[in-house]
């Protein structure tokens, strides 16, 4: 096959040899820039990390440190009561599986919760047990009251952020939000900066994040300072974010005139 095959009348725009020999290498190269880009944020996979025993009835996946916020995957055994660690205010839980309480709210598979951290706020598996996302938190504005929502309903409480794209805020403490982001099949968010870090945490459905892929189960952190490239899925997808979320960091770039 030669390029007139492809495109009749092109081969005047083309040079006589295209080097096979250098394919490889540029397309390495692009593999080599994208791994330098991917790299500088924190991914953990849903089959990687390292579960540790975090009270006799209970364990956890660490996924991030950060001088904001301890954030894990937890596992409690049926009729666990988590014990809770010092130092910490707000609590923001996503159950994924199973049932459970925190204080006097019920909660469902798929239920986000915000809530303080204190003794009138004590997380407790229900019968089947628990398997949940949890952050930890101290900011200045700390919730008073508990706030809790279905991630599972897409209901009018839920705002449109961009074409084929709702969050639902689950806390705002100004220059810092926690939304649930739900994207549609074929929907994309633009390429972004942070002016902070960024925690996201896939709850279902996949997305690609720049160029790297995000399962359900899976998380990511992004450092402030860093550049998120475009976020896109084909299947649709559904997580929580924590970070600036600058609208304006979303928007599509204006278009010049002519």
């Amino acid at each position: 096959m030669n390029h007139t095959d492809i495109l009749p009348g092109a081969s005047s725009l083309l040079p006589n040899h295209l080097p096979e020999t250098g394919l490889r290498e540029r397309l390495m190269q692009r593999v080599r820039k994208s791994h330098a880009r991917e790299s500088q944020f924190h991914t953990i996979r849903r089959d990687a990390g390292q579960w540790s025993a975090l009270q006799f009835d209970a364990r956890q996946k660490p996924l991030a440190d950060t001088p904001a916020a301890h954030s894990a995957l937890l596992e409690l055994a049926p009729g666990a009561t988590l014990e809770q660690p010092r130092g910490w205010t707000m609590q923001e839980v996503v159950l994924l599986v199973g049932n459970a309480a925190l204080g006097d709210a019920l909660l469902a598979c798929g239920d986000a919760v915000c809530a303080p951290h204190d003794a009138a706020h004590l997380l407790r598996a229900g019968a089947a047990g628990a398997r949940l996302y949890l952050r930890l938190s101290a900011p200045q504005a700390s919730p008073q009251q508990t706030l809790q929502f279905s991630t599972l309903v897409d209901d009018a409480t839920w705002q449109d952020f961009c074409p084929g794209v709702r969050i639902k805020e689950l806390w705002n403490g100004g220059e810092r939000r926690s939304v649930l982001v739900r994207m549609r099949a074929g929907s994309h968010v633009n390429s972004h900066d942070h002016g902070l870090e960024e925690e996201c945490m896939m709850l279902a459905g996949e997305a690609f994040i720049g160029d790297t892929l995000l399962r359900g189960g899976e998380y990511q952190l992004a450092p402030q300072g860093s550049r998120h490239g475009a976020v896109q899925t084909d299947v649709g997808a559904l997580f929580y974010v924590h970070g600036s979320l600058d609208p304006a960091a979303y928007a599509p770039a204006p278009t010049a005139r002519t």
